[in-house]
């Protein structure tokens, strides 16, 4: 490999970490684990793992289908209500556990969320 190729190898691979390491101190001093993309009537992830006392952001990109997220487990029912097409809404996770959200309008969605 030439030194011209190495050094820009060398360079990309700064200018990476560099970002990673922006993005770590985003998700340190933020309790948002990510934004989750609700399009072609599925979410972006089947699954996702935080923190407890974390929040995922639940963004509805569809043109005109409107969603209506919610959570059910072990005794636990939480409702985020109808989600308009472009709206965004957050889901906060204050205990450990596993969870399911579900979309009310679309039952074959399903998203996993574990929180340590």
């Amino acid at each position: 490999m030439g030194s011209s190729i190495k050094g820009r190898v060398f360079a990309s691979a700064a200018g990476l970490a560099c970002c990673l390491g922006g993005l770590q101190a985003y998700a340190n001093a933020s309790t948002v684990a990510g934004i989750v993309i609700q399009k072609a009537r599925q979410f972006g992830f089947r699954a996702v793992t935080l923190q407890a006392g974390g929040s995922i952001v639940l963004s509805n990109e569809e043109a005109t289908a409107v969603h209506h997220a919610y959570i059910e487990a072990d005794g636990i029912r939480r409702d985020f209500g109808d989600q308009a097409p472009g709206s965004r809404t957050t889901l906060v996770f204050s205990q450990r556990g596993d969870f399911l959200v579900l979309c009310g309008v679309h039952p074959k969605m399903t998203l996993a969320v574990h929180v340590d």
